[in-house]
C-alpha cells in the first residue's frame, strides 16, 4: 500500500465501519426504547404493512365487541321489560278466569273489570317508556336494526322488536255465523287455511259437529287454535203438554215428556244433563233457559209431537254471541250446530275449496280481524270468556319475541366470544411482526456498542498512519 498524506484509505474505512457501527447501534436503541422492531417503513416495508392491517383489523375487533356487548343490553332490556308486560297479562288472565264464573255478581265483575281496564294501561304505558340510551324499544319504533358484530363493512346481526302495547296486541279472530237448522246438520265441505306461510287444505264430513270441525282447523297453520261449542236457548209458547227427543253428539236420545212451561222443561233437562253432556243454565227471574254444549257437540231434536211442534222453540247462538231468532221445533229433526272461534297471533284467511267456510262462516272468503287487549273487558261471563283466548295469543306473541331476542343474545353472546379470540389471536399476529425481540437485539445493541468502541480506538490509529511520513522526511 502506497504511503501518501491526503488520502488515507484506512482512516475512511474505519469512518465508514464506524458510521455503520452508530447506525445501527441507533436502531437498536430505537427499538429497545419503543419497544418496536419496526419503527418506520425503513425497518420492514412488507411488514408495515402486514402490522398496520392487522391493527386495523385488531382495533375493528374491539369496537365490535363493544357493539355486542351493547346489543346485548338492548336485548335484556326489552326482554326485562316484556317479562313486567307478561306478568301484567297473567294477573289479567287470572282476572278474566274469575270473571268468567257464574257464582260472581255484575258488581264482583265490575271490581274485577275495574283492576283489568288499569292493568291494560300499564301494559301500554311499559311500551312507551322502556328506552335504551334514549331510544325506545317496545314502541314500535325500534323495528329491525343492525348490529355491526364485525371488522369490516357489513358484518351485521339484526334485533327486532315489536309493539307490545295493549292496543296491538292480542289475537287474530275469526268467528262462524249463525247456521241455520236443518234436517241433516252442516253439509260436507273443504276450507283452506292459508297463513303463517303456509296453506293447508281441511275437509269434513256431511253433518258434522263444531266440534269436529274445529278439531281439523286446529294446528291447521302454525299457531292456529280452534275452540267450539254449542249453545241454545230454548222457549215453550204452549201451555199444553209437549213431548220431543234431544241428543247430543253421541250421548243417545232422551225423551222429553209433558213439557208445560219453561220450569217443567228446565227440571227434565237438569236431570239428564249428564247423560246428554250439557250444562243448563235457568233464569227463573228473567225467564229464560239454556242449554250447553262446551265441547262443541250437535244437538239434535227429532220426535216432536203436534204440541211441541209449535210451542217448543229453539235460538242457536253464533261465534259472536248472538243468538238466532228463535225458530219453532217443527215436525222434521233439527240438528243444531256450535259456533266456532279461530284465533292465532298473526293474520290468516279461509277460503272455500267448494261450499265449506260459506257453510260455517258465512262467506266464500273470510279474513282475520285483530282483537287486542285494549278491546277486552270483563263485565260479563261472555265478555270474560273471549277475554281469555284474546290475552293467551298476546302472551304468546310475547313469548314469541322474548324467544327471538333469546336466541340473538345467545348469537351476540357467542359472536363476542369468537371476536375476542379472534382479536387475540391477531394482536399476537402483530406481535411477532412489530414488536421487538428484546433478547436479540440486546446482543445486537451490545455487539454494535463494541464495534463503535473498536472501530473508534483503530480510526485513531489510523489517524496516526500519515505521520510515518515525517520520518522520510529527516
Amino acid at each position: 500500500m502506497a504511503l501518501s498524506v491526503n488520502t488515507n484509505i484506512a482512516s475512511i474505512t474505519t469512518q465508514g465501519n464506524l458510521n455503520k457501527a452508530g447506525n445501527s447501534l441507533q436502531t437498536s436503541m430505537q427499538r429497545l426504547s419503543s419497544g418496536l422492531r419496526i419503527n418506520s417503513a425503513k425497518d420492514d416495508a412488507a411488514g408495515l404493512q402486514i402490522a398496520n392491517r392487522l391493527t386495523s383489523q385488531i382495533n375493528g375487533l374491539g369496537q365490535a365487541v363493544k357493539n355486542v356487548n351493547d346489543g346485548i343490553s338492548i336485548a335484556q332490556t326489552a326482554e326485562g321489560a316484556m317479562q313486567a308486560s307478561t306478568d301484567i297479562l297473567q294477573k289479567m288472565r287470572t282476572l278474566a278466569l274469575s270473571s268468567a264464573t257464574g257464582s260472581l255478581s255484575n258488581d264482583d265483575r265490575k271490581s274485577n273489570n275495574d283492576e283489568y281496564q288499569a292493568l291494560t294501561s300499564e301494559l301500554t304505558r311499559i311500551s312507551q317508556t322502556t328506552t335504551f340510551g334514549g331510544q325506545k324499544l317496545l314502541d314500535g319504533s325500534f323495528g329491525t336494526k343492525a348490529i355491526q358484530v364485525g371488522a369490516n363493512a357489513n358484518e351485521t346481526i339484526n334485533v327486532s322488536l315489536e309493539n307490545v302495547a295493549a292496543n296491538q296486541i292480542g289475537s287474530q279472530q275469526i268467528k262462524s255465523s249463525a247456521i241455520a237448522p236443518s234436517a241433516t246438520g252442516v253439509a260436507a265441505g273443504n276450507i283452506t287455511v292459508t297463513g303463517n306461510g303456509q296453506s293447508t287444505a281441511v275437509s269434513y264430513l256431511g253433518g258434522a259437529s263444531a266440534k269436529d270441525i274445529a278439531s281439523k282447523l286446529n294446528g291447521a297453520i302454525g299457531g292456529l287454535t280452534a275452540t267450539a261449542s254449542t249453545e241454545v236457548k230454548l222457549g215453550v209458547t204452549g201451555a199444553g203438554p209437549s213431548n220431543f227427543k234431544l241428543a247430543v253428539g253421541s250421548s243417545g236420545t232422551v225423551d222429553f215428556v209433558g213439557v208445560t212451561d219453561l220450569a217443567s222443561l228446565a227440571d227434565q233437562l237438569k236431570s239428564n244433563s249428564a247423560k246428554l253432556g250439557i250444562s243448563v243454565n235457568y233464569d227463573s227471574v228473567n225467564g229464560s233457559l239454556s242449554v250447553k254444549s262446551d265441547s262443541g257437540e250437535n244437538l239434535s231434536f227429532s220426535g216432536a209431537d203436534t204440541a211441541a211442534q209449535g210451542a217448543i222453540t229453539v235460538s242457536a247462538k253464533d261465534g259472536s254471541g248472538n243468538f238466532a231468532t228463535a225458530a219453532a221445533l217443527g215436525s222434521a229433526t233439527k240438528v243444531v250446530n256450535g259456533a266456532i272461534q279461530l284465533d292465532s297471533a298473526k293474520g290468516y284467511s279461509l277460503s272455500d275449496t267448494g261450499t265449506g267456510v260459506s257453510a260455517v262462516f258465512g262467506t266464500a272468503t273470510v279474513s282475520s280481524t285483530k282483537k287486542t287487549i285494549s278491546q277486552t273487558d270483563v263485565t260479563s261471563i261472555d265478555n270474560a270468556q273471549n277475554a281469555l283466548a284474546i290475552i293467551d295469543k298476546a302472551i304468546g306473541t310475547i313469548d314469541g319475541v322474548r324467544s327471538g331476542l333469546g336466541a340473538t343474545q345467545n348469537r351476540l353472546t357467542t359472536t363476542a366470544d369468537n371476536l375476542q379470540n379472534i382479536q387475540k389471536n391477531s394482536t399476537a399476529a402483530r406481535s411477532t411482526i412489530q414488536d421487538v425481540d428484546f433478547a436479540a437485539e440486546t446482543a445486537e445493541l451490545t455487539k454494535q456498542q463494541t464495534l463503535q468502541s473498536a472501530s473508534t480506538a483503530i480510526l485513531s490509529q489510523a489517524n496516526q498512519l500519515p505521520s510515518a511520513v515525517l520520518k522520510l522526511l529527516q
